[in-house]
Order: C-alpha cells, then sequence, then structure tokens
C-alpha cells in the first residue's frame, strides 16, 4: 500500500466515513490514477475533468455513480492532499439525477412476493425488508439482539449515514420470526451466531448480493411484474423511526395480522433501553 493511499483511508476512517464510502471512494481514486498511469499527486484538475467526462461519455455511469467519483476526488485533493480546492470545485460539480415516481406494487402483489420462498429464513427476511422498511444492507446486518419482542420493536444499528434507529414490530412478524428460528436455527449449526440471518461462510452475515437474490427468486416464482429491485418494498407508507416513545404509526398492514408469538431464544434480549 502506498503511503498516499494509507493517508487517504485514514482520513476517510477518521472523518467517519462508512466502510462501503471507504470501498467506493478508494475503487474511485485508484481508477483515477489507473486512467493515467500515474500517482493522483501528478495529475491535474483539468486530467480529473477529462477523467470523469470519459465516465460520463464512454463508460456511461449513471449520475449517481458519477457523483461518488466527484466526491471521491474533492476528499482527495482538498483533505488528503491539502490543496486548495475552488478551480477543483467549479470543473467537477455534482451532476444532477433526473427524478422518477417510484413504481410500486400492489397489495395482492406484496403478499405473492412475500409468500413465495419455501425457506422459512427467505421468506422472512422479505417479511422484515417490508414490515420494517429497510435497506437491504440494513437487513443482512441485523443481530438477534436487535429484536425487543417485549416493546414490540427493531433496533437498525447502522443505518444510511452511521445513524441508528428504533422501528415498529408487528405480531405477524415476531411468529414468522420464531417460525424461522424454530425450523432453521434451533439446536442446529451456527445458533449461537449474534447474527439474524446467516450467509454460506459460517459465524458471518448473509450478504446484500444473497439478499437481493432471495428477492429476485421470489419475483420470478409469483409471477408479479418486475417494478424494481428489493428496495421498491421499502416505498410504502406507514414506515415511522421511534426514539423513547411508543410507536405512532402501525407497521405495514399486509404484517399486522394474526397473533402474538413467542419467539423464544431469538427475542430474549431487550437491547432498547427506557
Amino acid at each position: 500500500m502506498t503511503p498516499l493511499r494509507a493517508k487517504y483511508i485514514r482520513d476517510l476512517v477518521i472523518r467517519g466515513r462508512s466502510k462501503h464510502t471507504q470501498e467506493a471512494y478508494i475503487r474511485n481514486v485508484r481508477d483515477l490514477a489507473r486512467y493515467y498511469r500515474r500517482s493522483p499527486e501528478l495529475i491535474s484538475y483539468e486530467e480529473v475533468t477529462g477523467w470523469l467526462y470519459h465516465l460520463i461519455k464512454e463508460r456511461q455511469l449513471s449520475a449517481s455513480s458519477v457523483n461518488i467519483a466527484v466526491s471521491a476526488v474533492r476528499f482527495l485533493y482538498a483533505v488528503t492532499l491539502g490543496r486548495d480546492t475552488l478551480d477543483l470545485m467549479a470543473s467537477v460539480p455534482h451532476m444532477k439525477r433526473a427524478t422518477r415516481r417510484a413504481e410500486v406494487y400492489a397489495r395482492s402483489e406484496v403478499e405473492a412476493i412475500l409468500t413465495a420462498p419455501l425457506q422459512p429464513r427467505d421468506r422472512v427476511l422479505l417479511m422484515t425488508v417490508y414490515g420494517c422498511g429497510l435497506r437491504i444492507s440494513e437487513a443482512t446486518q441485523l443481530k438477534t439482539s436487535d429484536i425487543d419482542r417485549a416493546r414490540m420493536q427493531l433496533r437498525v444499528r447502522d443505518g444510511k449515514g452511521a445513524k441508528g434507529r428504533v422501528l415498529p414490530l408487528s405480531e405477524r412478524l415476531l411468529k414468522e420470526l420464531g417460525n424461522y428460528w424454530r425450523a432453521q436455527r434451533q439446536g442446529k449449526t451456527g445458533h449461537d451466531s449474534p447474527w439474524l440471518f446467516l450467509g454460506k461462510t459460517v459465524g458471518q452475515p448473509m450478504s446484500t448480493y444473497a439478499g437481493q437474490n432471495i428477492y429476485y427468486s421470489a419475483l420470478k416464482k409469483s409471477g408479479v411484474r418486475y417494478k424494481g429491485g428489493i428496495h421498491t418494498l421499502r416505498h410504502y407508507p406507514g414506515f415511522r423511526t421511534i426514539a423513547s416513545k411508543p410507536p405512532v404509526a402501525a407497521p405495514n398492514p399486509l404484517l399486522t395480522r394474526l397473533g402474538a408469538a413467542s419467539i423464544g431464544k431469538l427475542t430474549r434480549h431487550s437491547p432498547v433501553s427506557d
């Protein structure tokens, strides 16, 4: 690892950038260096502009991807290299992103998608994403201790922007979590792992890639027309972030049916303080 890269990573960590952001920034700066076959220290702002033009016109990256590249180089020159970046800021602005109204599934379509998987783990993963309005990256990082049955709450520790939040849990989702625990976790290999949804590697959580594949497989099996990725399941009203107060809104209507059920070993924790 070069001294510049080490310093860049250190600066990202010190300023609280998430692991995902660190990886994206490092990847873009590495791409810039490879494009010109020189260290970024020797690359001019005009050349940076040329590289971004290459990303837009030749590689045809989305506005979101280009904006990440812009942020990565701005951070590099302003923070790590400590340079005056007024000219850079003027020559490499963030791109405007086209805004589109999200297409959502009908209630019957959501029900078909949620119940399509045969494996309890896969089914309850999708229900958790939908019922609590989670990003797939948040769902795959859940731990068993994040579930508080007594308060009917789910804690998200590291959401977008490294922000945590607490969300209401429905009775049906608790029941499904209990079914999953008894069918695939209780007394089986990995039952003592802290992660709620286990991945292929022993002791590791499910990857976001695996979670997305579960969604696409369920969508195909359900016969529902594709309207977007798993993130589409979050595009429903009723999601509310709560702090120390009781929930002010009920979870999604599809997940409020059925009676309360004991989730046993999975929910003996009460991580949320009064």
